[in-house]
C-alpha cells in the first residue's frame, strides 16, 4: 500500500498559520514530516531560460534572459546610474519611467532593478542598462567576462 502525503495546519504564536506536509504509513499509522520538494510534489512545469549577462564600465551588471522577441532583466540586476550623452532619448526616458514607478531606485552608484523588468528586444534591454547607443544585442554574454 502506498505512503499517503497530506498537509496539516498549525497556529504559531509568533509566525501564525503555517503548514507541515506529513507522510502516513498506512499500516503502521505512523506520521512523518517530510520536504514536498524533496518528494518530488512540486515539478518545475518549463525549463529555466538561459541567463545572459552584461557589464559596463559605468556600473551596469545585469542578468536577463530572452522572452520571445523581447528580453526580461531580472530582479537584483543593476543599472548604470548614469547614461553617456550618447545615449538615445527612448532609453532615457525607459530609465527615467522605471525610476518613477520605483522599478528602478538608486543604490550604491547603480540603480536596483526591484521586479523582473520586460523590454520588447534584447538591444532595447542592453541600450536601457547600459545607459547607452547600442548597435545590436552582442554585449549579452552567457557567463561574466566573456
Amino acid at each position: 500500500m502506498a505512503k499517503e502525503v497530506y498537509l496539516r495546519k498549525i497556529i504559531h504564536d509568533t509566525h501564525g498559520e503555517l503548514y507541515q506536509f506529513l507522510q502516513l504509513d498506512p499500516p503502521s499509522g505512523e506520521e512523518k514530516a517530510v520536504s514536498p520538494f524533496e518528494m518530488g510534489m512540486f515539478k518545475e512545469l518549463e525549463q529555466q531560460p538561459e541567463l545572459l549577462y552584461i557589464q559596463s564600465k559605468r556600473g551596469a551588471n545585469a542578468v536577463g534572459y530572452c522572452k520571445g522577441q523581447g528580453f526580461v532583466v531580472k530582479q537584483g540586476s543593476k543599472f548604470a546610474a548614469t547614461t553617456s550623452p550618447k545615449c538615445p532619448k527612448k532609453y532615457v526616458r525607459s530609465r527615467e519611467k522605471l525610476v518613477l514607478e520605483k522599478r528602478l531606485i538608486p543604490f550604491q552608484h547603480q540603480l536596483l532593478v526591484m521586479e523582473d523588468i520586460e523590454f520588447d528586444s534584447p538591444q532595447a534591454a542592453m541600450g536601457a542598462v547600459i545607459g547607452g547607443w547600442v548597435r545590436g544585442a552582442h554585449g549579452w554574454k552567457e557567463k561574466p567576462g566573456t
